[in-house]
């Protein structure tokens, strides 16, 4: 499920889940970011969020005609002027700390992203690509220059010397390779394990390279 950032205030909150956002005074006219958009839009605009503000028409017309006298006061002379245009001026210094060098962060987020998804966990691709949202151009170079295990040659090594031990040296797990090598991959059992296990340990060995940085 999607997690939203709220603006308000010339402040960011958040992420709150869908369920959080009115609790968190998510109005129509509040501006929501998540992973995905292109930029801040107000929440009726964003599909997901539209529904919030229909389910509670009934509950925001009851009490209107108490709030007919001051409206016109509040709405015109404050909402507009005031509030809107400075929301509207926090939207690029907000996005440049989710993307400090603009639009080629962004870039080199989604380039890293297709690039290294087969090499994580399929569950964890979401928090990854969220968390390379916060850091600046210089960490996105440097995670570029890590050196991730391929998934895929873990598995051909497995399947071609997996008795020997070569593929658990080559993910980095040491002691289970040479625990291999002297046991002939446990008498073949061993071996034949790994074969369904040797791509998701490469994935989770990546992981916990790329963990300490974001």
């Amino acid at each position: 499920m999607a997690k939203y950032y709220i603006g308000k205030n010339n402040q960011q909150t958040g992420p709150f889940e869908v369920n959080q956002l009115l609790a968190n005074g998510l109005t129509p006219d509040t501006l929501v970011w998540c992973s995905g958009m292109q930029g801040w839009d107000k929440a009726k605009n964003v599909a997901e969020l539209a529904g919030l503000f229909v389910a509670q028409q009934p509950q925001y017309q009851a009490p209107k005609p108490q709030y007919q006298a001051p409206q016109p006061q509040y709405q015109q002379p404050y909402q507009q002027p005031q509030y809107q245009q400075p929301v509207y001026g926090y939207q690029q210094p907000a996005y440049g700390y989710q993307h400090p060098m603009g639009a080629s962060g962004r870039q080199r987020v989604d380039m890293f992203m297709m690039a290294n998804k087969d090499n994580f966990p399929p569950e964890k691709l979401p928090y990854i690509q969220e968390r390379l949202m916060m850091l600046d151009d210089n960490a996105i170079n440097s995670l570029s220059m890590l050196s991730f295990k391929s998934p895929i040659t873990s598995l051909i090594l497995s399947l071609l010397l997996g008795s020997l031990g070569v593929d658990r040296f080559y993910i980095g797990d040491i002691g289970l390779g040479i625990g291999k090598l002297l046991t002939a991959g446990g008498c073949g059992i061993w071996t034949i394990i790994d074969w369904f296990l040797i791509m998701g340990a490469t994935r989770e060995k990546n992981y916990e390279m790329i963990a300490p940085y974001i």
